[in-house]
């Protein structure tokens, strides 16, 4: 390094370019001499003048390539002086900042950084499993809310629609039985009529609550629609299905139905239609209904099966 920075010292740099120049020149002065002392004392004067000038060209020739390599030797040992300071403050900087990094402790800083990054991290990876477990639950309380009455909270009018096609699919590839029952309060106008809508709304949901806790599992109820309820039941035949039905027929005339304020109501009693599929789900539908029609024209509180 030592022997480095002195090639490139200002002084020794101007006596280097000094002594390389007088070594390019020295062949040229020696040539010179000869000519002078030897050549041209013994040639003519015509041949002098021819010489002279043909001298005089070599000579401008042969400074040439000293001429330029000086000035390529100045530009490269300025570039080669400005790399060396360049050089030096970089290394004093690294130099620097490696003792500064050492004093402080190398292991622990970089032991803390991860124990940063790392808590950052798990943070932000909380944050996203806490955005997602939300975003699930609000999707399933979507989903709940587009296939559920509000009111009653038994599958809605949509989902029936939906729960008719995949049970009808089913019972006509595996050869089972599915039977419908239709379901309607009697009279329920005149109970929202004499007792308010809220009493009405109550009597509902009091209604839905019996048919869900008297269906199995596999069976589904539904609100059909107003007073209107409906109930799909998988792998059953029309009798047992008409057997659930007056179940229902009697717990509900059993049930002591209450308003809002407590107060007793008169009787309430349903009326149900009950079909059985045949293999075309709008004649299934229409069947039920047409039951539970013949069974609100025939009286009130009573079952009316397909045979």
């Amino acid at each position: 390094m030592a022997l480095f920075t002195s090639l490139i010292h200002e002084k020794f740099r101007k006596n280097f370019f000094v002594f390389f120049f007088l070594s390019s020149t020295f062949p040229l002065l020696l040539l010179i001499f000869i000519i002078y002392q030897h050549v041209i004392p013994v040639l003519m004067p015509d041949q002098i003048n021819d010489l002279r000038g043909l001298f005089t060209y070599g000579v401008l020739v042969m400074l040439l390539p000293p001429f330029i390599s000086f000035v390529l030797g100045s530009i490269w040992s300025s570039s080669i002086e400005t790399i060396s300071e360049d050089i030096k403050s970089k290394s004093a900087q690294i130099i620097g900042e490696k003792e500064e990094f050492n004093d402080e402790n190398e292991f622990a800083i970089i032991q803390q950084s991860f124990n940063v990054l790392h808590n950052e991290i798990q943070s932000k990876v909380n944050e996203l499993n806490e955005v997602s477990k939300k975003l699930i639950d609000s999707n399933i309380e979507l989903k709940e809310l587009a296939l559920t009455d509000k009111l009653t909270s038994l599958y809605n009018r949509r989902s029936f629609d939906l729960r008719l096609v995949e049970e009808t699919s089913r019972a006509d590839r595996y050869k089972q039985e599915l039977s419908l029952i239709m379901i309607d309060c009697d009279d329920f106008k005149r109970y929202n009529d004499t007792y308010g809508h809220q009493t009405g709304d109550k009597l509902l949901k009091e209604l839905a609550d019996i048919i869900e806790k008297s269906i199995r599992n596999s069976d589904s109820g539904f609100r059909y629609g107003g007073d209107e309820f409906a109930v799909l039941l998988p792998v059953c035949d029309i009798k047992n299905a008409e057997h659930v039905a007056q179940r229902l027929v009697e717990k509900v005339y059993i049930h002591q139905f209450k308003d809002v304020e407590g107060q007793p109501l008169d009787r309430v009693t349903i009326s149900c239609g009950v079909a059985c599929y045949k293999g075309k789900s709008e004649a299934f539908v229409a069947e039920a209904d047409k039951h539970l029609f013949a069974a609100k024209t025939s009286g009130k509180g009573l079952v009316v099966a397909q045979k």
